[in-house]
């Protein structure tokens, strides 16, 4: 997730967006690399992702259009930000993607490669519009915010794990599911709408396959309550020890199911998976499993795919 608050608002102007789309930012980064590029709208700037790392946070100066990043991507080591020119980036663009490509970020790469896989597939009843929503302040973290393309449409809250290893830390199944329900049940979907609306709109205008049906939508257009999934990849058992999805049921749940072969002594201090939501019956909450692994995950329907086992979460 990205560090700071990424607070969207009401997107970025007409004026902006037309500089953007002259600009070698879009014509040269964006259009030529769409397979691996991904835009996400802002408060006043605009981000270019691959692997989900932000390789420009490109704002409009009186003069010109610049992108900041951070060292790493330019130099090997992080600590300062760099501002470059749409025609520099372009020129330090294959090494940008090799500094991102070492990085042990497993699932910010999956994450990329699900939204991409999606977003090409017509077929799909969902379209993906944003990643990497943090806002604090609302526990709202999100790696991916997908809008179905059907009426009513449906807005789905998404993180992806990939592996055991990303289920019991810091920010592993329990904080998430923590900040889902906190999100929840504090109501702030109804302030989300209105920047989800901004977000289409801005897309929309940047041409990047907003669906026919997802056009000129209204707030009224979307339904009243959001849908949350957790999506682990790479649901395989390590050494002849559990699988992710036996590791989940181990952190959140005391009757064994799912196979599970230990009980993490979290559920004994903070309670288990319905102790965190109160018992909430309304609250929605769906895990997918999937075997499937990176380089070429071959997910290309984000909720949908043939190679989920899905398990909704019910009291």
């Amino acid at each position: 997730m990205e560090k700071q608050a990424s607070f969207r608002g009401n997107g970025v102007s007409k004026d902006f967006i037309n500089r953007f789309k002259s600009s070698d930012f879009y014509r040269e980064i964006y259009l030529k690399h769409k397979d691996e590029i991904i835009i996400g709208i802002r408060n006043g700037y605009i981000n270019l992702y691959y692997n989900c790392d932000n390789i420009a946070k490109i704002e409009c100066k009186p003069y010109s259009l610049k992108g900041t990043l951070s060292s790493y991507y330019t130099e090997g080591v992080s600590g300062k930000e760099v501002s470059l020119t749409a025609p520099e980036l372009v020129r330090l663009y294959e090494q940008v993607k090799k500094q991102s490509n070492v990085r042990n970020t497993q699932e910010k790469k999956a994450q990329s490669r699900l939204v991409i896989g999606n977003n090409n597939n017509p077929a799909s009843r969902w379209f993906c519009i944003d990643v990497e929503y943090t806002k604090p302040a609302q526990k709202a973290r999100f790696d991916i915010i997908a809008i179905s393309k059907e009426r009513p449409h449906k807005v789905a809250l998404i993180e992806v794990k990939y592996g055991a290893d990303s289920l019991g830390r810091k920010c592993g199944v329990r904080e998430h599911i923590k900040d889902f329900y906190s999100f929840f049940v504090e109501n702030s979907f109804d302030k989300l709408k209105s920047e989800l609306i901004s977000i289409i709109q801005c897309l929309q205008e940047l041409d990047v396959g907003l669906p026919l049906e997802l056009q000129h939508l209204k707030e009224e257009d979307i339904s009243s309550v959001p849908e949350f999934y957790i999506v682990v990849l790479n649901n395989k058992s390590e050494s002849r020890g559990s699988t992710p999805k036996q590791t989940v049921s181990g952190y959140l749940f005391q009757d064994g199911r799912w196979g599970s072969k230990k009980q993490s002594s979290l559920i004994t201090k903070e309670g288990d998976y319905f102790a965190i939501i109160n018992h909430d019956k309304s609250f929605p909450l769906t895990f997918l499993f999937s075997e499937s692994t990176l380089p070429n995950l071959g997910i290309v329907d984000i909720l949908d795919d043939d190679s989920y086992t899905k398990e909704v979460i019910s009291l």
